[in-house]
Order: C-alpha cells, then sequence, then structure tokens
C-alpha cells in the first residue's frame, strides 16, 4: 500500500493527541483552506497528476426530465463507456489499488466477478449550510473523552481535516445534511446456491443535527440526537408489523444510543439494550449492527489508526444498479451483483484501521475501512475474524443526489467470503428513491408512543 508521507506524520500527531487526553482543534489558518485548496468538506479539490483522477467541480446540471425527489434518478453518465476491466486474469496489474478484500473477491469467484472501471466524475456541489458549518466545526469541535463522541458539532463534516482515526470515523456520512427522509427499500439476502431471501422495510430518518432551519447554540442547548431512526417491516409475513425505534446521540460517552422495539406477537413495546456493537440483524442475519452503513456505532471496543490517503477503485456514481427495469433475479445472481450493472471509478480515500482493544470482545478483530474523501462514506471495508482470516468485505455504492444536493449512498453489499453468501442493503429498484426534506415531523414524533401507535394499525 503507497501511503502519503505527511499523512503518515499526521496519523501520528493524531495517536499522540489522542494517547494523551488532548483534543485537537485546527488553527483558523487550517481551516481557511476549506472552500480553497481543500473542497467544503475537506477532500482535495485538484486532481491527481496523473489526470486519473479529476478536479472536483462544483457544478451539476440536473438531466432533463427528472421528476424530483422521490422518484428514480436519470443517470448523468449513462453515455460513458468503460476504460478497461479488471479480471481475476489481470488482477496483479491493478492491486496496489484495490483493497485485499476487493482482491479476495477475485480469488473467491475468479470465473465472475469483475470491475468495469469508468472515468472518474467529482461533479456536484454541498449547500450553503454544510460548507458553513463545516467549516466552523473545523476550529470548534472536539472529539468526547475517550473519542467515543462528538462535542460541539452541528450541521456538517465535525473534522473536515481529521488528525486521528476517531476524528475521520465521526466523519461518516456527514457531508450529505439530509434532515428528513422516508423510503421504502428492499433487502436480500443471496446463500451460496444463489437462492435469494428478500424482505422490505419502511424507514423514516430524522436528523436534528442538520435543522438548517436552526441555531449551532440551539442544537447544543437542547442537547439533540445527531439522528432518531425508525424502522418498520413490511416483508416477509412473519415479520410484518414488527417495527423498531433508535436513538442516536452525538456523543455517546455522555448519552448511549437507546432502541425500542414492538413485537406484533406480544403487542408491546420493549427497550431494546442489545441493539448494538456485534449483534447480528437485519434480514438473514448476516451483518452486525456496528456494519452497518460501513461502521455504525461506538467506537470504544477499537484502537483507531489513521493510516493515510490512497487511490482506490470504489464503487461511484451507481446510478445504473438501481435501475427500475431491473430484476432482482438479474442484479443479484450467486456470489456477488452482476458486474454489468456496477459501475467503479478511481477515487482517493481516507484508510482507517480499527483494532480490538485488549479485553474487549467483537466478531470482528480488525476492519480497514476506506473512507471517500468527497463524501466520508465507507466505500470499501474489509473485515476479520478473531483469527485474522478476511470475513466480510463491504462495498458502499454512492451517486449524487441532485435533491440534497451532495453525495448519498445507495445500495450496499456485504460479502461473506468465507460462507460465499452476501446481503444487499437499500435497493429502491422496485420503490424508488427516499423522498427528501419534505415531510413534516418533529422529534416528538419519533418516540416510544409512535411506535406503539404503528403496531396497533
Amino acid at each position: 500500500m503507497i501511503i502519503k508521507k505527511h499523512f503518515l506524520a499526521l496519523s501520528m500527531v493524531g495517536t499522540l493527541l489522542a494517547t494523551t487526553g488532548v483534543q485537537a482543534k485546527v488553527s483558523p489558518e487550517e481551516a481557511a483552506r476549506l472552500g480553497n485548496e481543500l473542497t467544503p468538506v475537506g477532500a482535495e479539490r485538484a486532481g491527481n497528476k496523473e489526470g486519473t483522477i479529476p478536479a472536483w467541480n462544483p457544478e451539476f446540471k440536473i438531466p432533463e426530465g427528472y421528476k424530483g425527489t422521490g422518484n428514480h434518478y436519470i443517470d448523468p453518465y449513462a453515455d460513458d463507456n468503460p476504460l478497461f476491466t479488471i479480471t481475476a486474469e489481470n488482477l496483479d496489474k491493478y492491486k496496489d489499488k484495490l483493497s485485499p478484500g476487493q482482491q479476495k473477491l477475485f480469488a473467491t469467484y475468479p470465473d465472475t466477478f469483475k470491475m468495469h472501471i469508468y472515468p472518474s466524475r467529482r461533479n456536484g456541489g454541498f449547500s450553503d449550510f454544510i460548507a458553513k458549518n463545516t467549516k466552523i466545526n473545523a476550529t470548534e469541535v472536539t472529539l468526547a473523552e475517550g473519542g467515543n463522541g462528538v462535542v460541539g458539532a452541528f450541521g456538517g463534516v465535525p473534522f473536515p481535516i481529521p488528525q486521528s482515526g476517531e476524528e475521520a470515523i465521526w466523519n461518516l456520512a456527514a457531508a450529505m445534511g439530509v434532515r428528513y427522509e422516508v423510503s421504502t427499500d428492499h433487502q436480500v439476502h443471496v446463500l451460496r446456491d444463489g437462492t435469494r431471501s428478500e424482505a422490505m422495510n419502511l424507514s423514516e430518518r430524522f436528523s436534528p443535527y442538520f435543522n438548517y432551519k436552526g441555531t449551532r447554540e440551539e442544537f447544543q442547548q437542547e442537547n439533540h440526537m445527531k439522528l432518531l431512526l425508525m424502522y418498520q417491516n413490511l416483508k416477509p409475513a412473519r415479520n410484518k408489523g414488527k417495527a423498531t425505534l433508535v436513538h442516536l446521540p452525538l456523543d455517546t460517552s455522555a448519552r448511549p444510543r437507546s432502541a425500542w422495539a414492538y413485537t406484533p406477537g406480544v403487542r408491546r413495546v420493549r427497550r431494546a439494550p442489545t441493539i448494538g456493537y456485534d449483534n447480528f440483524e437485519a434480514h438473514g442475519k448476516m451483518t452486525t449492527v456496528d456494519s452497518g452503513s460501513g461502521f455504525n456505532g461506538a467506537t470504544d471496543r477499537y484502537n483507531w489508526k489513521l493510516v493515510g490517503k490512497k487511490e482506490l477503485y470504489i464503487p461511484y456514481n451507481s446510478y445504473k444498479m438501481g435501475s427500475p427495469e431491473i430484476e432482482f433475479e438479474e442484479l443479484l445472481p450467486a456470489g456477488h451483483i452482476n458486474p454489468e450493472y456496477a459501475r467503479y471509478e478511481l477515487h482517493r480515500v481516507w484508510v482507517v484501521e480499527a483494532t480490538l482493544k485488549d479485553g474487549k470482545r467483537n466478531v470482528f478483530k480488525k476492519r480497514v475501512i476506506h473512507l471517500d474523501e468527497d463524501s466520508w462514506l465507507a466505500s470499501v471495508v474489509d473485515m476479520y475474524d478473531n483469527r485474522d482470516n478476511l470475513w466480510q468485505v463491504t462495498m458502499y455504492n454512492s451517486l449524487y443526489a441532485y435533491d440534497v444536493p451532495g453525495i448519498k449512498g445507495s445500495v450496499i453489499a456485504f460479502h461473506d467470503v468465507l460462507g460465499e453468501q452476501y446481503f444487499v442493503q437499500q435497493l429502491t429498484n422496485k420503490t424508488g428513491p427516499a423522498t427528501i426534506n419534505t415531510e413534516k415531523r418533529e422529534m416528538s414524533y419519533f418516540s416510544a408512543s409512535t411506535l406503539r401507535k404503528l403496531g396497533v394499525r
């Protein structure tokens, strides 16, 4: 792995600060780079010297015919052709820009897995709300005690110029700025023989953290949650009526996440204290709570290292994968997603390595998380079991959501390379993408009493 030396030095500084209990903020002079040589969320504005990664371009023209939020996105790059295709036969030529997990997929499925590499696109900007608050965050935000939370952040990326692994990981998906979204999507578990098992959920996500009508002071005074989630199971029939509510605080060291579950059989809402860490969840029980979206939840069981930056082929601008014209039978064969519907591009990623602390328990002893610099999404995650075997490989597709605006995660695939099975979430081919920032919801809606009312409908 080729890592830039100045980022290695940055990692060493961040590690020292974390171990001594000192929390660093960047200087106003350093923060002034945001919106100049850095993008508003901390990515390098310039392309690479080879020209294979372009400069960031904040301009984006919405394709003609788009009907607005909640409708399928029109692919602005439908006319692009692949530059080349990586296969098991030519893999050695491209190994330096592939994670060990991606390489393992070629080894596991040598006859079927391939990656079509397309021209890299970095088109599309962010709202003034995100840009403004990210710049403020850079000089004001600190990690909570022990690194397990964030203090003082609001409305943008907490640490756009990260100095430690914890800082980088708390940036996850904080560049998008969605206050409210509601979606119906499918989850599909694909077994080794190609057998598919489907589920469907209705989800609502409400983020006081991205209250573009509020202020930083109001958010901090009222001690709001970062994110409130409400899930309702629609399929399969045996799970219909089940519902879950989750409260995710910004500072989990001061206030742990809370969860409630409604089960139709008992018609009661119960606290669900086990929803967290490595509890297996979702349809098929192949993924853990803390592997959702690449990583999700408390950071206290791991030592976090900011390794640096590198160039990686990652799933990107995956508009084609969400087409309503594609049936799951065609999209989701045995082994992995059909490569003909996937798009990979070369992008710069932050590499964050998490290793399990002595005396702590988790089914994953080590995780290597590759964060896209432009979105802070965990585009590729390699996860190892307690015998140091590469066990699961996550690939998180993304696209520029022009109704946000911002880069939004789309289909996420969790590959169990030991069991030769995979699990896919956030499939909206049959239902349409999320409706964003249109419904009128307040924090009071995301309560146990609402969960109870939903259960008796």
